[in-house]
């Protein structure tokens, strides 16, 4: 793989939309070092306030990575080594991976699913039952 077929694939994952940012790809090499969670994270209002100051740097420090450094082999636990923007899509699709069984689990619970990926059944039902009144 060159770099600017990493650069390709960067791109074509589209940053707008990536939810997910491993600093591996970023610094190379993955920090395994055990984190807790951050004392002031105490209501899902934090998690979202959390996640949002940090997906902006993240996003903003995954736009300036050279092609050079897309193509750059990281070691994952001694598992497997992909150049870093491999990683770049495992991070996405475990994103919508855990998104899915996150929003399988509304329904069950009672609540409605949200229009993730388009428009959900829930959200159909509510514009529909609009649309009648």
């Amino acid at each position: 793989m060159t770099s600017e077929h990493a650069a390709v694939i960067l791109n074509a994952v589209g940053i707008p939309s990536l939810k997910a940012e491993h600093p591996a790809v970023v610094d190379g090499a993955f920090d395994l070092t055990p984190r807790e969670r951050p004392a002031a994270i105490q209501t899902p209002a934090d998690v979202n306030c959390w996640y949002e100051e940090h997906f902006d740097r993240n996003v903003a420090r995954l736009t300036r990575v050279s092609g050079d450094q897309l193509v750059r082999p990281i070691d994952f636990r001694g598992l497997f080594k992909f150049p870093a923007v491999i990683y770049v899509q495992l991070a996405l699709n475990h994103s919508i991976h855990h998104r899915g069984q996150l929003s399988m689990l509304l329904r069950p619970m009672g609540a409605k699913v949200p229009s993730i990926y388009g428009e959900s059944y829930d959200a159909k039902l509510e514009r529909e039952k609009q649309a009648k009144s």
